[in-house]
């Protein structure tokens, strides 16, 4: 990762001002997600179904789209396999023999599943008509989807630095940084690991999902995907998860679903992605409402036993705890 260089600053000892002393806070919050956010849907006054298909699959879930047949009528239907909410963008398009009698792309938040890999309740994306119903029919679904609830907010905790006690590492890039932070990244850190550093969790949780099979890295678009980079996710007791992401090929070694404590091993660091060295990424996010991009949150560290900060370009940082 490519960083700039950093201009030192320089004072009298006097004129520095003091750390900040604030006591860290380590405490639990409490998140109910989504009971249901979409109107309840009985899929058995919605025809039959003749198609269903798996996107956007990895450790922990998948999204099923399926098409159900009534009549003249085509129903698309949504399923959340993961135990987190999803938000998804969709449209139609290239349509053959279907005219949409609804909208032709949206945005619909999928309630999560009761566990990994389960299946959530169903949401209607949209109803088209057939033309002709002698003949077959076809479309073309595009979609972008991100992991979260857009209306998950960060409650007050000071995060775990994310490597094992004694190691020592500095930020190559902190919050806003020029070469990657900025928009759905605004608020990463990353940190300066070898390849094969031990990931620790900086928040107690439940993995939702994972990806453990990326192989390659890369500074083109296709890198920024997430089945072309290894990465974990951490969902808090507030409702945001906690983003562990270039991690070492097959290295993951929690399944979704396990419940983890602050400083739990959850797989080695590594330079998968969109990456240029080898590091490690973490951020607090959540989806964005738009179901494109998402939302990250400013976090401050404990940076020792009483003091915290927000982590800093350019600072090492040992791990205490």
């Amino acid at each position: 990762m490519r960083v700039a260089p950093l201009a030192l600053a320089v004072c009298a000892l006097a004129a520095c001002p003091p750390p900040p002393t604030a006591q860290p806070y380590y405490g639990p919050a409490t998140y109910a997600a989504p009971d249901n956010v979409t109107a309840p849907v009985d899929l058995a006054q919605a025809g039959t179904s003749v198609s269903r298909q798996d996107q956007w699959v990895f450790d922990g879930g998948r999204i099923e789209f399926e098409i159900r047949r009534d009549g003249d009528r085509v129903i698309e239907v949504a399923h959340n396999h993961y135990a987190v909410t999803v938000v998804i963008a969709w449209h139609v398009d290239n349509e053959d023999n279907v005219i949409p009698i609804e909208s032709a792309g949206g945005v619909a938040v999928l309630p999560p599943a009761p566990i990994p890999n389960g299946e959530g309740p169903p949401v209607v994306l949209t109803t088209q008509h057939i033309v002709d119903t002698t003949r077959g029919f076809y479309r073309n679904m595009p979609f972008t989807a991100q992991f979260g609830d857009p209306n998950a907010r960060p409650t007050p905790y000071t995060y775990r630095l994310p490597f094992a006690t004694g190691k020592h590492y500095a930020v190559l890039q902190g919050f806003h940084g020029a070469f990657s932070h900025t928009g759905g990244n605004e608020f990463a850190v990353d940190f300066d690991c070898p390849v094969a550093t031990r990931v620790l969790a900086a928040r107690p949780g439940i993995v939702v999902a994972s990806n453990a099979s990326a192989q390659k890295s890369g500074t083109t678009a296709e890198f920024r995907n997430y089945d072309h980079v290894n990465w974990l996710l951490v969902l808090h007791d507030d409702g945001t998860l906690g983003q562990y992401m270039h991690l070492a090929p097959a290295s993951v070694e929690v399944q979704p679903g396990t419940v983890v404590k602050r400083g739990d091993e959850l797989a080695l660091s590594g330079h998968t992605g969109f990456s240029s060295t080898p590091h490690l990424h973490f951020m607090v996010m959540t989806a964005a409402e738009d179901g494109a991009s998402t939302l990250t949150f400013p976090f401050t560290l404990a940076v020792t036993a009483q003091r915290e900060e927000e982590p800093r370009q350019g600072t090492p940082y040992t791990s205490w705890e």
